[in-house]
């Protein structure tokens, strides 16, 4: 792929540093160099995706529940089913095409441009929507929106951050969503009594705002040569890398996708978890503790999020940072799960969140340092982002069918906890099987 951009040695077929082909080795990136706003956009980039997640969090559930307090976990299940199947089919394609394009905008701005446009106009679908039917159109292009977003900026990590600072900048875009998932959640708990139009458009253009700063400052990488014509196993392959071949790769993936698989199951149903544990009604009692949980997962995760990272690049190494998180979250759901009062509740959910901000703390550098090459980043980082995709489908069906464990209303969310609980492990003991990442 050739591209367009300052350089110094460059391989001819490809427009980038020699060095910068493997990125396990390479301390150079094939972007050029960024202005100081750039940084500041890319972090509230992922802030706007936590914006959008915290609001989804809150609004659909409660409005579910107003329509039908007996159907509200199932619908939500089905809702959260489909828009995640929506999401894993066009993210990698969306990432194959970013590889392939040759617009004047560059590789990836044009889908932070169109991703935000779609999510956009998902909010206004789910503004008016007037049956879970209608909820459905929305959160497909809701998802689908930020799917696009999403690819691009996890292709950025390979594109534009060095390696010695790819720890720190996982931390900061991670604490970003996590506070942009604050952010969602109680601007849409204080919004809830001005109706629903008013909880999905507001955190809503919020959240595309911030998305489009990113696409206002990034200096994008631009494709200048033709890419080779397309044929149907380069796009099969879009959607899988052989473990055989690479098998740190591999184990990096379903280190993410069991991490991603148990911070979903407790994040999707804790405003009808809050609500079913502690018997609460009101909904705006029920975000308000639901704001309260969020935030002392927020604190937490920010604390750690930032001591790991530094802790990470310091020493090079990523894996200690990535098993400790996971162990530490593990520890904060059993917590969560083992008690009937809400202050050791929000004490488990603390150190939930502690564990997730070691872990996100090196989780993208370990993924992108686990990268085959760079010369297909867009397409390899958009399989990686099948591991949080994915569980936006896995989750909501074993939701569905683990909450109706002697409880045929769907109550039973103590088996959730447990389920995230054994994923937390897995997920730690999956990342020791790395051997090219230390």
């Amino acid at each position: 792929m050739s591209v367009q951009k300052r350089i110094p040695v460059a391989v001819p077929s490809l427009g980038v540093p020699e060095d910068a082909l493997h990125l396990s080795d390479a301390e150079t990136v094939p972007g050029e160099r960024q202005t100081p706003w750039f940084w500041v956009s890319f972090a509230l980039a992922w802030g706007a995706t936590g914006v959008a997640q915290g609001m989804v969090g809150v609004a659909v559930p409660q409005l579910l529940k107003q329509w039908d307090a007996a159907s509200a976990s199932a619908n939500l299940s089905v809702l959260l089913t489909v828009g995640g199947f929506a999401t894993l089919v066009v993210t990698p394609v969306f990432g194959r095409l970013s590889d392939r394009s040759r617009s004047r905008l560059g590789l990836r701005r044009p889908w932070i441009l169109s991703g935000s446009l779609i999510a956009l106009a998902g909010y206004l679908a789910l503004a008016w929507a007037p049956s879970p039917a209608w909820l459905w159109i929305g959160l497909v292009l809701n998802y689908v929106g930020w799917g696009a977003v999403a690819m691009a900026q996890h292709s950025l990590f390979a594109d534009q951050i060095r390696r010695r600072i790819r720890a720190i900048m996982s931390a900061v875009t991670g604490a970003a969503g996590t506070v942009g998932i604050l952010a969602g959640t109680m601007m849409t708990g204080q919004l809830a009594s001005l109706g629903q139009a008013a909880m999905f458009l507001i955190p809503g253009a919020v959240a595309v705002a911030l998305s489009l700063t990113l696409f206002v400052t990034l200096r994008d990488l631009r494709r200048t040569d033709a890419p080779p014509p397309f044929n149907l196993e380069a796009f099969v392959s879009t959607f899988w890398l052989s473990p055989r071949r690479h098998p740190d790769f591999a184990w990096a993936w379903i280190c993410r996708f069991l991490m991603t698989a148990s911070i979903v199951t407790v994040t999707s149903y804790l405003y009808l978890t809050i609500s079913g544990r502690f018997g609460l009604d009101d909904p705006s009692v029920i975000a308000g503790v639901q704001t309260q949980a969020t935030l002392v997962f927020t604190v937490c995760n920010l604390l750690c999020a930032f001591l790991f990272g530094v802790i990470s690049d310091r020493t090079r190494r990523r894996k200690p940072s990535v098993l400790f998180g996971a162990m530490l979250s593990a520890v904060g759901l059993i917590v969560a799960v083992a008690t009937p009062g809400l202050p050791i509740f929000l004490v488990g959910i603390a150190l939930v969140g502690a564990g997730q901000g070691a872990y996100i703390s090196a989780d993208v550098a370990l993924m992108t340092e686990c990268l085959p090459s760079v010369e297909e980043a867009g397409k390899d980082l958009g399989i990686v982002a099948l591991a949080y995709l994915l569980p936006n489908i896995f989750v909501p069906v074993l939701g569905f069918l683990l909450t109706r464990i002697g409880s045929p209303t769907g109550e039973n969310f103590g088996a959730l906890y447990v389920a995230a609980f054994i994923m937390a492990v897995f997920a730690g003991l999956s990342v020791l099987r790395i051997r090219r990442v230390r």
